[in-house]
């Protein structure tokens, strides 16, 4: 223990208290000293080795661990996650969006030798603004932080981008990052979906579609019950009653069995507001209960949709990079 060092400091409970503390100053103590074994450092698993990546968060990596796999990687590929920080109803956390992209894409990272990047927590929710805890980022900024993070990594020497966005406000700004970043920084971006033709995908699609199951009802809740059971809070939900609302004539256009629902729906969409707190007062869009969430069920959707791009992957580092994105 090294020397003690003794003052006095005024308290902020006021000028009349003072509080006494002792602080120890430490020698310098060489690292080996402090029960490090050198041994056990020495057979620490290396982050990347010929390519091969055992920590898939770019954040987690050094320099020479992230130079190791995009020069012994025959077909680096960076996967991009975007989401928000919203409001998610009574019961689930507000970085839904953001928590969900950071599992998705570390899911198909780990499985495909990938690197994984969620560049930022914010997406643009200026819908959601009425609701306390939602952060927006503008449009401009949403836009360039896409940008500016596919930029960096391609200066890198990577090629290939899979982008993956887990918030529907998003969408516009990230389709539109998308084709500017294969245009200016002549690099492949993907944006795979599916599997859409399983059981289970049709029968998630059918809860989407008769519940307008879209932000926080039951397919987003059953997610969560796999993700991140700890932030979820289903004890809000008890006795929950719907209060999705858009006017007499508006609410009869959710009637998916209607002979004109194509259009009907399509009517509904926009007639909606834009601001939701105009249209639901709880935060929840959709009819169906999320209390009925089936946390097994998704999890099973969940492993399909990873296998599909993890094979997406698999298949499109067989396919040499087209002259086009040649420098």
């Amino acid at each position: 223990m090294g020397e003690p060092w003794s003052s006095s400091i005024r308290s902020p409970m006021g000028p009349s208290v003072e509080t006494s503390i002792t602080l120890f100053l430490m020698p310098h103590v060489p690292w080996n000293l402090l029960n490090l074994d050198r041994a056990h450092l020495s057979t620490v698993k290396k982050l990347s080795e010929n390519g091969k990546l055992s920590k898939f968060w770019i954040q987690e990596l050094t320099r020479p661990a992230f130079e190791d796999w995009v020069e012994n990687e025959a077909a680096p590929v960076a996967i991009i996650g975007i989401g928000s920080i919203e409001q998610h109803g009574p019961h689930l956390p507000l970085g839904m969006d953001s928590l969900a992209a950071r599992y998705f894409i570390h899911e198909i990272a780990s499985k495909s030798n990938s690197v994984c990047v969620h560049p930022c927590w914010p997406g643009y929710s200026p819908h959601h603004m009425k609701f306390r805890g939602t952060i927006t980022f503008s449009e401009d900024t949403l836009l360039n932080v896409i940008l500016d993070t596919i930029s960096s990594l391609a200066d890198h020497g990577i090629k290939r981008f899979m982008l993956t966005n887990h918030h529907g406000g998003n969408a516009e700004i990230y389709k539109l990052a998308m084709r500017m970043a294969k245009r200016y920084y002549n690099v492949m971006v993907a944006s795979p979906t599916g599997p859409s033709g399983t059981e289970l995908a049709k029968k998630q699609a059918d809860i989407s579609k008769r519940h307008w199951d879209v932000h926080s009802g039951i397919n987003e809740t059953a997610a969560a019950l796999v993700m991140f059971p700890e932030l979820v809070e289903m004890y809000r939900l008890e006795g929950w009653k719907p209060t999705l609302d858009l006017g007499p004539e508006l609410n009869k256009y959710f009637d998916v069995d209607r002979d004109d629902y194509e259009i009907v729906s399509q009517v509904r969409g926009a007639c909606t507001p834009p601001v939701n707190i105009d249209f639901t007062k709880d935060g929840i869009y959709g009819t169906g209960d999320p209390n009925l969430a089936d946390a097994e069920e998704y999890a099973k959707r969940l492993k399909e949709r990873v296998d599909f791009m993890v094979e997406f992957i698999r298949v499109w580092k067989t396919i040499p990079i087209p002259p086009a994105f040649l420098d």
